[in-house]
């Protein structure tokens, strides 16, 4: 096709084969709107892909409870959640608030008393530890202290490693559960080891203990907050959770996935991408307009050329590609240098990582994840913002009569 012919040399320099410097500049544009746009997708999806391991290492893809204060058919319930298909395990739990007091420091966390032979079914808490086993939590040592496993941070606050004492403080010892006065109680436990999620909320402000320890020292009895419960698909958790919900069927029962356990934290992370993504394309359409520029300036320095085409048999159409085409050539060597740019800065950032501080954004490090997706997005949307701004520029030239264009050039 001719026309591709003549928008390459259009694009060139009159007297050189390379390209242009305005076509350098445009090209230039589009790239850097590109790598910020691929940048952003892949800084984007990592903090989602990072909040989402950490959640579903800590948090069960389920999370089964009764209305009310006491659950106390737990172990019913979860013969009938078993029975539900796509169901892997569960577990029950108790979560409580206490104060803990170390050796250097005192601080307030959530203790979660677990069934550790279950648990580690339904978590992924044995792959966090970094001092311990999940096996060490029953029971109690010759000292006679019930064992605990502490969060990392929470660990350096208190200044206590394995083997060391803690004393927690419980807010309610029976008030919550029965009639009388609420009256706190006291007692030293054994540091039975330390997990770190890398999760800064989970790290500093969460502990683990074996559910009868748990229910015997916040006073609660035989009862459990709810069942904590492990699917095949986690993705599908949402559709299991409603069969679950189904099964139990009277209604008393309440079934949150992941998702909606976390809603604001994924809520948040959505609208944080939207936001940037939004940011970023209007980078992409800036540069489309350097292109649109461009290219009408290249429509007025060719009008001689537009108008003895056109005396020569050349119909609006093949004018119209010739611009089209140099419009998606600028954007197409734009969008392969920009996302070689990219995929250059990002692998530069997986390999020495950029440091965050984990209470402020959760996370130790900042994450990047390399999608095809993401990069074929970016792609295809750079290719169209640059094929509509290369539309009127290409219209204008092809609706040139031959007559005007070559008195323009006489006058």
């Amino acid at each position: 096709m001719y026309e591709l012919i003549i928008a390459a040399r259009h694009l060139r320099a009159r007297r050189r084969r390379s390209l242009s410097v305005v076509t350098w500049l445009a090209v230039a544009g589009v790239a850097l709107g590109v790598t910020a746009l691929v940048g952003g997708f892949s800084i984007t999806t990592g903090f989602e892909q990072a909040f989402r391991e950490k959640v579903l290492g800590i948090t069960a893809h389920l999370f089964v409870r009764e209305y009310g204060l006491r659950f106390e058919r737990y172990r019913d319930v979860e013969e009938e959640v078993a029975r539900v298909p796509g169901v892997k395990a569960t577990s029950p739990m108790t979560f409580n608030e206490a104060m803990f007091s170390g050796r250097t420091g005192t601080a307030g966390a959530v203790v979660k008393g677990i069934v550790p032979e279950r648990a580690q079914n339904v978590l992924a808490l044995p792959d966090y530890l970094e001092e311990g086993r999940l096996a060490d939590l029953p029971g109690r040592g010759a000292d006679g202290l019930d064992r605990i496993i502490l969060g990392a941070e929470l660990a350096r606050s208190l200044g206590v490693s394995k083997g060391d004492a803690v004393t927690l403080v419980s807010p309610l010892r029976s008030g919550e559960y029965n009639e009388g006065p609420a009256s706190p109680r006291t007692r030293a436990f054994r540091v039975a080891g330390v997990f770190r999620a890398g999760f800064h909320e989970y790290d500093a402000r969460l502990a683990y203990m074996e559910l009868s320890a748990a229910q015997d020292f916040f006073g609660t009895g035989d009862t459990v907050m709810g069942i904590e419960v492990a699917v095949h698909e986690p993705l599908m958790a949402g559709q299991i959770g409603d069969a679950v919900r189904k099964a139990l069927g009277d209604g008393d029962y309440s079934v949150l996935d992941w998702r909606r356990q976390n809603k604001n934290l994924f809520a948040s992370l959505t609208y944080q991408r939207i936001a940037i993504l939004v940011v970023l394309s209007v980078m992409v359409v800036l540069a489309s307009c350097n292109v649109a520029c461009m290219l009408i300036m290249l429509v007025l320095e060719r009008t001689r050329d537009i108008a003895i085409l056109k005396a020569m048999g050349a119909r609006d159409g093949s004018i119209l590609r010739i611009f089209v085409f140099e419009g998606l050539a600028i954007g197409a060597l734009g969008t392969i240098i920009g996302m070689a740019v990219a995929y250059g800065l990002c692998e530069g950032l997986l390999k020495n990582g950029i440091a965050l501080d984990p209470k402020v954004y959760g996370i130790e490090r900042l994450p990047v994840v390399f999608s095809g997706l993401d990069y074929l997005m970016a792609g295809v949307g750079a290719l169209v913002i640059t094929f509509v701004a290369a539309i009127f520029p290409a219209i204008r030239g092809a609706r040139l009569h031959p007559v005007d264009g070559l008195r323009e050039t006489h006058a």
